[in-house]
């Protein structure tokens, strides 16, 4: 064992300095030149000698260029090496030196020569005392001072702190001795051997070394089995206890290795004195230089090695499991054990529980803390799900949220049957009718002004041609009724027209027993019933004009007239009643189907006053029907009073009970039912032959939003009943995935949904079939408020939840976030519109609203940051530096912006600093110059334009990305000049002069930038003209731009203070400016060289005098640059010290 630890008996050794020491067991891979190691950690394999320590004289081959800290180097080819205290000795082979004379030697047959005189070799190092005395030896060594006097064995040497070498295993008394041949290594030990034995009896010179009786191959076999034998179940046990513990054995080493390398490879020595013999001025110099050529080496690679690890931490290893969980959410995948909650601080793991095995540098917090890079802008962390969704092609995608099923065999909610997929170029036709749409509503609602958008999308989805466009357009007029669209209405004057979430207060109240609630459920019973009727007499109108001669309508258009030209036309079509069914005539009128009609029809009115007017003929077949039927119109929930309903229905109940089959009207049964709800639980038209919308009718007809404390448990049928049957019906008779349905079916289920107000659920139903429909219906109920929207963040994978009332809810900013990635890529303007949408709902009370309006801000910031359509979406810059304002900002007003730094200033920061960080020059300064960072465009300007002149000449110039433009389609007619845009600036010498220019003209923007900046970007456009002189071979003009620049000693005509100036002055140069110095000073060299050439060959130069003056002015220069170079050690690359040193030599 060494001093430091190092095992002797391994292959490898080590000397004070941590040189490595090759064994006897270890063969070399070069026999005739051992590797040896200088101080310096240099490998040297190259015959070497020097003189001992005193300088004593040597005869080498050749002489080791760097000689160790005592003097002592490595001889070959037989030197004689003399110490001061010891006899000169013969080596074959000399290693290198340590610090106190003690050597370190290869396999061969080395020999070194100690501080104090000491001789030795050894085969396998071994450590020995700290005066460095060992016994074992054949025969004595003599010299030595007596404090570090070392004898070896074959197998054993010693080394001694203060300068005791590891002496020769065969010493002798003589002046010199006989060197072995080199590689007879066997021999040697073999003659040792054979000596020893001779001796055994005679005198020895050192009585205490013992003999030697082994050979070199017994020795190692001896030392291998005195070595310690490794347990393998042992190990097996410590790896297993470990693992248990969390610890991993081979992460452990691994930190472990690290450590000693950056800790245990660089120790603090102690300052030594220096050596006597260092009395020579060169070597002295040569040596001083060495040193400080390997420490700059060493600080440089330590630095490097600091800047690197930093340089991970910050931007590899900083956030790999945040990364992680970021893909893991972006593309929906689910991971088996989630991690403690993000913010939760203390939060317990396997990892940081072990605190030994793991590195610390994953658990380093990160030095970056820009804004906006570690934590969202408006305080929800990047590590949520994307509101917009990944972009893809139109048409089928994964479905995003969980609770819509994908049957489309890796399709998506976009696939409207399980039988084929849909042509994508109808689908594009139609999002684009729609998108015109979304955009004149949200250029009304700036205006305030009232826009018919349930019409408007009517129109549309009337003219797709789904199979379920029908039911789709019965469903936006249903809805239309419901809500009081008015299409005629210019303005909200006298309530023409509902306005923009006018239901909000009504449809969210929490109490469904207060006034509000039961008023909204009201406005939907009849809102239904209204367009079910109205529905009809159009169809009565539409049949009677297809078939007129049936119909016999003649003179007189009025709605009775209609009504009884219908009954005759059904009745001539025998589909009036069923087969042998008797009907009651009066006059050649079927006067109760008549009434029923009337009363199908919504025209109550009208019902009454035919009663009225056929008074006699009721008188004489039912005289108790006209006062029902009167109190039914003039009531306005049009309910009889008690005393007349209960009486109304036992008359129905008689009739129903007793009187013979067929033998009653059954439009009159009909009437009886509608008016006076007889045998509510019975909600069918029995004996008739009707159609589905008319039991529809009649199930919305008889609902009654009333009093349920006032009202008999028999009669109670309300909205929330009929919801119900309409659910149950729904799980009974309608598919509930594209896969099951066949015909279009689903679209009936959706309208029914929306008659009976049952919203969230009818959209969410409808978004599996048909996403592009459901998202526009879903914005036209939104927009009156008659959606209950969801916590956009605790519920960011389910488009329909509940709360805890048990009330649905739909994700409407995510379900509208997702759309936009069909077209956002080819109509930016389009997914803004959309996007801006989310914000309708920033006006619920309290933490809802705030959640809703920073759910649209990070739509619309993600937006920004994939599109990169900045000039368009942020505001663009006109020729005077005053901006231009973008798409976001022109409806600040619809997504809650009061100021321009509540939204667009933040997100323009956060995507600088995103363009800047992927190179985008031209994004990152006009992002900066529109957030107001003026500073930060002249820094970033400055850098490309430091880049570019860093080119040597000659070479193709650096382009830059441009900005995406932002004139489209209609503003490429603008006037020219009207907008700066940066799309066609890819020359970042002309960006900066134009931003340069923009800000040296304005004192808003000069003031705000700092003088370094200023200075360093005007510097280097500077330079920029000077490389375009040099190119162009404008030599004395290039020389005056520089001198100008006050960067080069040019006017210092060999002033050494003007050059040291100079010089002091290159240390505070910006880095950008810095970097380009030696590219400028070439360009001088070249300028000084090529005007010198061309006044020396110059026949007709004129004056003699004038030109040789001149050219003694070039050389002049030129040595002043040497001088500043030389004063600058380390600063500039060799060649241009070259083509100085040629420029001052010609």
């Amino acid at each position: 064992m060494s001093l430091f630890g190092k095992p002797a008996g391994q292959t490898t050794g080590s000397s004070l300095f941590g040189n490595p020491l090759q064994t006897a067991g270890t063969p070399s891979s070069q026999p005739t030149q051992p590797t040896t190691s200088s101080l310096f950690g240099q490998s040297t394999q190259q015959p070497q000698a020097s003189g001992s320590l005193f300088g004593g004289p040597t005869n080498t081959a050749q002489q080791s260029q760097f000689p160790s800290l005592s003097g002592g180097a490595a001889t070959t080819q037989q030197p004689q090496a003399g110490s001061l205290f010891s006899r000169p000795t013969g080596p074959t082979q000399q290693p290198f030196s340590s610090l106190g004379g003690a050597t370190s030697t290869p396999a061969q047959q080395p020999q070194t020569t100690g501080m104090f005189g000491a001789v030795g070799s050894n085969q396998q190092p071994q450590a020995g005392g700290m005066f460095g005395a060992s016994t074992a030896q054949t025969q004595p060594a003599a010299g030595g001072l007596g404090l570090g006097l070392s004898t070896i064995n074959q197998a054993q040497g010693a080394s001694s702190i203060l300068g005791a070498g590891q002496a020769q295993a065969q010493a002798q008394a003589q002046p010199n001795i006989g060197s072995l041949a080199q590689g007879q290594t066997t021999g040697y030990f073999d003659s040792l051997l054979s000596k020893s034995k001779k001796q055994a009896n005679e005198q020895s010179p050192l009585e205490d070394l013992p003999s030697l009786h082994l050979g070199l191959g017994d020795l190692r076999q001896r030392l291998r089995k005195l070595g310690p034998r490794a347990d393998p179940i042992q190990q097996d046990k410590a790896r297993y206890i470990l693992a248990a513990s969390g610890v991993e054995p081979a992460t452990a080493v691994k930190d472990l290795n690290d450590f000693e390398a950056r800790i245990g490879g660089r120790v603090e020595r102690p300052p030594t004195a220096p050596a006597a013999a260092d009395i020579d001025v060169d070597a002295y110099l040569a040596n001083l230089q060495t040193k400080t050529t390997l420490s700059m080496i060493a600080d440089g690679l330590e630095r490097s090695a600091r800047d690197f690890d930093n340089f991970l931490e910050d931007n590899i290893t900083m956030g790999w499991e945040a990364q992680r969980k970021r893909i893991y959410e972006h593309f929906g995948i689910k991971t088996k054990d989630e991690g403690p909650a993000e913010g939760v601080a203390g939060a317990p793991s396997r990892e940081s529980q072990a605190g030994f095995g793991r590195s610390r540098r994953a658990t380093k917090a990160s030095r970056s803390t820009a804004p906006g890079i570690k934590a969202s802008t408006f305080g929800r962390s990047h590590l949520q799900k994307s509101v917009i969704g990944t972009p893809s092609k139109i048409g089928s995608h994964q479905p995003e949220f969980k609770d819509v099923q994908d049957t489309t065999g890796g399709g998506s909610p976009g696939a409207l049957s399980s039988a084929a997929s849909i042509d994508d170029r109808f689908l594009r036709e139609k999002q684009g009718r729609l998108a015109e749409r979304i955009r004149q509503l949200n250029l009304a609602r700036i205006e305030q002004q009232p826009y018919p958008i349930l019409h408007e999308l009517a129109q549309v989805a009337g003219s797709s041609g789904d199979r379920h466009a029908q039911q789709l357009v019965d469903a936006y007029h249903a809805a239309m009724t419901i809500a009081g669209e008015n299409p005629e209405a210019e303005s909200f004057a006298g309530d023409a027209t509902s306005r923009e979430r006018q239901f909000r207060e009504d449809y969210l109240d929490l109490n469904d027993k207060s006034p509000k609630a039961i008023s909204m459920r009201k406005r939907i019973l009849n809102g239904a019933n209204t367009f079910l009727e109205k529905k009809f007499f159009q169809e009565i109108e539409n049949l009677i004009a297809k078939h007129p001669r049936e119909a016999n309508l003649g003179g007189r258009p009025d709605v009775i007239s209609k009504i009884k030209a219908y009954v005759r036309l059904r009745h001539a079509r025998k589909d009036l009643v069923p087969d042998n069914t008797e009907l009651q005539q009066v006059d050649g009128e079927f006067v109760w189907a008549i009434v029923f009609y009337l009363l199908r029809s919504g025209n109550i009115a009208e019902a009454a006053r035919y009663v009225k007017n056929q008074s006699t003929t009721f008188r004489s077949i039912d005289r108790t029907f006209a006062s029902y039927l009167l109190e039914y119109v003039s009531s306005p929930d049009r309910r009889l009073r008690r005393q007349l309903q209960e009486r109304c229905n036992n008359e129905y109940n008689q009739r129903a009970r007793n009187a013979p089959e067929n033998s009653i009207d059954p439009y009159r049964m009909a009437c009886y039912k509608i008016v006076g709800r007889c045998d509510v639980s019975n909600r069918s038209l029995d004996g008739l032959n009707t159609e589905i919308e008319d039991w529809i009718w009649l199930q919305f007809n008889l609902a009654r939003e009333i009093d349920k404390a006032t009202e008999v448990a028999a009669e109670s049928y309300g909205l929330q009943d009929l919801r119900a049957s309409i659910r149950e019906i729904g799980l009974k008779h309608f598919p509930k995935s594209p896969s099951e349905d066949t015909n279009g079916a689903f679209g009936m289920f959706f309208f029914l949904q929306i008659l009976s107000g049952m919203f969230e659920q009818a959209i969410a139903y409808l978004y599996a079939f048909s996403y592009v429909d459901a998202i526009h219906f879903a914005i036209a109920l939104e927009y009156y408020g008659l959606l209950r929207p969801a916590d956009p963040w605790t519920t960011q994978d389910s488009l329909l939840s509940h709360d805890t009332r048990s009330r649905p809810q739909l994700n409407f900013g995510r379900m509208i976030g997702y759309y936009t990635r069909d077209f956002r890529a080819a109509d930016i303007a389009s997914a803004v519109d959309y996007l801006t949408l989310i914000c309708l709902n920033a006006d619920l009370g309290g933490e809802a609203g705030r959640q809703q309006a920073e759910l649209c801000h990070v739509a619309l910031r993600e937006l920004v940051l994939e599109s990169r359509e900045f000039s368009k979406l942020i505001g663009d810059i006109r020729p005077d530096g005053h901006r231009i304002t973008g798409l976001i900002e022109e409806r600040a007003s619809l997504i809650g912006l009061r100021e321009e730094d509540d939204f667009v200033k933040p997100v323009t920061l956060q995507a600088a600093r995103y363009a800047d960080d992927n190179g985008r020059t031209t994004d990152a300064a006009l992002l900066y110059h529109l957030a107001g960072d003026y500073d930060s465009v002249v820094a970033i300007v400055g850098r490309a334009l430091s880049e570019a002149i860093s080119l040597e000449i000659g070479e193709d110039p650096m382009r830059l990305m441009p900005v995406k433009p932002r004139a489209d389609g209609k503003d490429s007619e603008a006037q020219p000049g009207s907008s700066l845009s940066l799309a066609s600036i890819d020359d970042p010498i002309r960006l900066a002069q134009t931003m340069m220019s923009i800000y040296e003209n304005d004192a808003m923007f000069y003031t705000k930038i700092r003088d370094e900046n200023r200075k360093a970007c005007s510097k280097l456009l500077r330079m920029s003209e000077i490389k375009g002189l040099v190119e162009t071979g404008q030599w004395p003009e290039a020389l005056d731009k520089i001198r100008t620049l006050e960067i080069l000693p040019l006017d210092a005509n060999g002033d050494p203070a003007k050059i040291r100036h100079y010089a002091s002055l290159f240390p505070g140069l910006n880095q950008t400016v810095a970097i380009n110095v030696p590219n400028l000073l070439m360009w001088t060299i070249t300028c000084c060289m090529r005007q010198r050439e061309r006044l020396m060959s110059g026949q007709f130069s004129g004056n003699e005098g004038t030109r040789r003056m001149m050219c003694d002015s070039m050389k002049q220069m030129s040595m002043d640059l040497t001088t500043y170079t030389s004063q600058l050690r380390y600063r500039f690359p060799p060649h241009l010290h070259e083509a100085l040193a040629r420029a001052s030599a010609d």
